[in-house]
Parts: C-alpha cells; structure tokens; sequence
C-alpha cells in the first residue's frame, strides 16, 4: 500500500506532507511499489482510496496506456490538462485513451474508492459473445465446444 498526498498548487507531484489516501497495487507498479499478480501482457490495476473530500490528487500512469477508472463508492472529477473536469459518480466509468502520464483525480466526497485500470491497446480484433471474448467467431465457437465438453481447465 503506497500512500498518496494531494496536489495543491496544479502541479504534478506530492505537495502536501499528509497522507490523503493510499493506492494498493494488485497488478504492475505504483511509484516502485509492484502488486503480486501476474499477467500475460503488462497492466495497471490500483485500488485506490481518497480519504478526504475534495482532494486533488496526481497518479503517474504509464504513457500511451489506455485507462479505465471505476468509481466503486463516492464520486470524482477526472480533470484534464485544460482544468475541464469529467463527473464520475458511483458505479460509474471514465475511460482514458493513451494520455499516459498523469491521471489527475478531484474527490467528490470523503472516502471514494476507485478502481483504475489499464494497459498498452493490444490493437487485436474482438469477438464476443456470451461470457466468451476472443479473436474471431470461430475461436468463439471452440471455446463454446470446449465449455459444453469440459474441457476449460485442462
């Protein structure tokens, strides 16, 4: 669990001497801090606390990452590089594309959870369908036979 301090004067990086929430790393790394779960291609996955109602605080997230920020209670404002700021409330998403860098929050209440997720675009077709996500239909239709066969875990 790496703690976090709130950006006071709108520049990037820690300017307060107080903790105002923490970030505890599941997947990657935050400010050197790596979480124990392994991946087959590399990711961001922080569950993140903001303490304090109002707090502005700045996340470094890797460049040309895309990101995925999940309010899971409270609610926030991500702020852009103009000072445009986003409303996310609770059990809502904000998605990012490849602005790495910084990822500049503004907590709307004490005590907002937040998910963030995200990762370099695999740039892979997409197929889905039911629970399944794969490349093409017909690897859909082999994961289908592979379900109803038993098969998955094997």
């Amino acid at each position: 669990v790496v703690d976090i301090f709130e950006t006071n004067d709108g520049s990037e990086g820690e300017c307060a001497t107080d903790s105002v929430g923490n970030v505890r790393v599941i997947a990657g790394s935050f400010k050197g801090t790596k979480g124990p779960a392994s991946t087959f291609s590399p990711v961001e996955l922080w569950d993140v606390t903001i303490k304090k109602g109002q707090a502005i605080v700045d996340l470094p997230f890797p460049e040309k990452y895309n990101c995925i920020v999940f309010v899971r209670r409270g609610k926030i404002d991500v702020v852009g590089e103009d000072n445009t700021k986003r409303h996310v409330g609770p059990q809502a998403v904000a998605l990012t594309q490849k602005n790495g860098g910084v990822l500049r929050l503004q907590s709307g209440e004490p005590d907002t959870s937040i998910l963030i997720m995200g990762g370099l675009p695999l740039d892979e077709p997409i197929a889905a369908r039911g629970p399944f996500v794969m490349n093409t239909s017909d690897e859909i239709m082999q994961a289908n036979r592979d379900y109803q066969s038993g098969k998955f875990g094997t």
